[in-house]
Parts: structure tokens; C-alpha cells; sequence
């Protein structure tokens, strides 16, 4: 279980993610120009939300929370079934009958996993929008790609995973 109580010690502010750790999710999230950035753990058979940057609430999304992992995209990705980037879910044969492509009102997505040093898969890096993304590419992923492994190793590093 991912454990992002590197947070601020007391006071305002307390119970939140870390501002290094928030700053770079925002950053991602916002040189995407996406609604979302989260970072997921696979719970046994779930999906759950750990930590989550952005408009959440339009897409119903809450920290703790969380879904049949079956369902997700994330599972998909990993599973090879999906594209690591869909710019236009609602369009998209692999996503636009899944569940949670209406639910969610899902437009784009894309993922990286996170993947501990031991080799361990813990969950994944995601960003989502409302709005399809005709311009997302595979070459979005590179800054996702260097964002999750600098926020394993500094979760790891903290004892934090």
C-alpha cells in the first residue's frame, strides 16, 4: 500500500501529500493539459485511488476509494489489451463499451505502471480528460514515464511503499 503521508508535519496543510509530490502531479497533469493525474494501487481484485490531482470530483473519483480492478483501464493497459494512450475513448473499440468509459464520461487517457525496485507491480500513473485529445501521442508518456519512477524511488526511499 502506497503510504503518501510524506506529508506536511502539523498545521495547515497537515494530511496532505507532500507539496514536492503534489507540485509534480500538477505539472504532469497540466503539461497534459488533462483533468486528472492519480496514482493507483491494484488492491487484490480493486483499483484504488491513492492519490488524486485535479477535478476528481467531476469524474466521481475520491482518494480510498475505488473499483473492480477488471473494469479499469489500467488493468488493460498492463494486460496489453489497451493502448498505453487513447486520445478518444468515446471512439476507441477497446474503450468506448466499457463502464467506465460512460460513468466516467472518460475523453482520453494514458498510463504508466508503477513498478517498485524489486520488480513488484504496485499501480499506475494515469492521466484522464473529459475531452478527447486528438494531439495525445506515445511521446506524451516519456515525462509520465520519468515521473513515476522519481515518485517510486522517493516514496521507497522515504519507507513509504
Amino acid at each position: 500500500m502506497i503510504d503518501m503521508s510524506d506529508r506536511t508535519p502539523s498545521g495547515e496543510g497537515a494530511g496532505r501529500m507532500s507539496e514536492t509530490i503534489e507540485h509534480m502531479l500538477r505539472d504532469v497533469r497540466q503539461a497534459l493539459q488533462m483533468d486528472v493525474v492519480f496514482v493507483s494501487e491494484f488492491a487484490g481484485n480493486r483499483l484504488v485511488f491513492r492519490e488524486l490531482e485535479g477535478d476528481a470530483e467531476s469524474f466521481e473519483w475520491r482518494e480510498g476509494e475505488g473499483f473492480p480492478l477488471d473494469e479499469s483501464y489500467c488493468k488493460r493497459v498492463l494486460d496489453g489489451r489497451l493502448p498505453r494512450v487513447v486520445p478518444d475513448a468515446r471512439n476507441e473499440d477497446a474503450t468506448k463499451d466499457l463502464r467506465v468509459t460512460s460513468e466516467a464520461d472518460m475523453g482520453s487517457y494514458c498510463a504508466v505502471p508503477l513498478v517498485l525496485s524489486d520488480g513488484r507491480l504496485y499501480g499506475t500513473l494515469c492521466c484522464v480528460s473529459h475531452a478527447p485529445d486528438p494531439w495525445l501521442r506515445e511521446r506524451d508518456l516519456g515525462l509520465m514515464e520519468r515521473t513515476a519512477r522519481w515518485l517510486v524511488e522517493h516514496l521507497e526511499r522515504r519507507g513509504r511503499l
